[in-house]
């Protein structure tokens, strides 16, 4: 008798995605260090369409973190950056658990694993980019091309609050979400001067 749910037995056994993507251009590792397990995701994005090609997962992770990891690569093939919403926890949640049922509140740090490793992914991709960017002024969002200069002038304009703001205005930090810490820092300094 397994000690997981059906489900999540089965894709700790068999997971989709397992393995290096060959066209790796980007990946990141999450670790639990309440059980010491790892997750790494390599993901291979086309620059031109800016869309997800592949993306695999390793982990020496539980049946949970496994069967997340497997389920959340799954997903992110084929999509294009600029639908991730900014991988915000509660939408990455409620697509693990449509495919895998409620998560224990003991294991939901073995998804979170899951989610850093993500991130961690799209923020090597994006630093990336910034790299590969040739323009005048500095490059914030990658998925939307928005750059800082635009991001300021709507700060200067409209004084936000809150990042959200400023996604709703203007879509930077809507896609991968790997820019977000920047737009905060830009809202920040902004109200500090205020």
């Amino acid at each position: 008798m397994s000690v997981y749910p059906e489900k999540i037995a089965y894709l700790s056994r068999s997971p989709a995605n397992a393995g290096k993507c060959p066209q790796e251009n980007a990946s990141g590792t999450g670790v639990n260090f309440e059980c010491g397990c790892f997750v790494r995701f390599s993901i291979a994005i086309d620059d031109n369409s800016q869309t997800i090609n592949e993306a695999k997962f390793s982990s020496n992770g539980c049946g949970y973190m496994i069967a997340a990891a497997s389920v959340y690569g799954e997903f992110l093939g084929n999509k294009a950056l600029a639908d991730l919403h900014g991988l915000a926890s509660n939408e990455f949640s409620a697509i693990v658990e449509s495919q895998l049922g409620e998560i224990p509140d003991a294991r939901t740090s073995c998804l979170e694993s899951v989610r850093e490793a993500a991130q961690k992914a799209f923020a090597e991709y994006r630093l990336q980019r910034i790299e590969e960017f040739t323009g005048e002024k500095a490059l914030i969002c990658t998925c939307f091309s928005v750059s800082e200069e635009t991001i300021e002038e709507f700060i200067n304009a409209n004084q936000p609050v809150t990042v959200e703001d400023v996604v709703d205005s203007c879509r930077a930090g809507s896609g991968c979400g790997s820019c977000r810490f920047l737009i905060r820092e830009m809202v920040d300094a902004a109200v500090r001067v205020s």
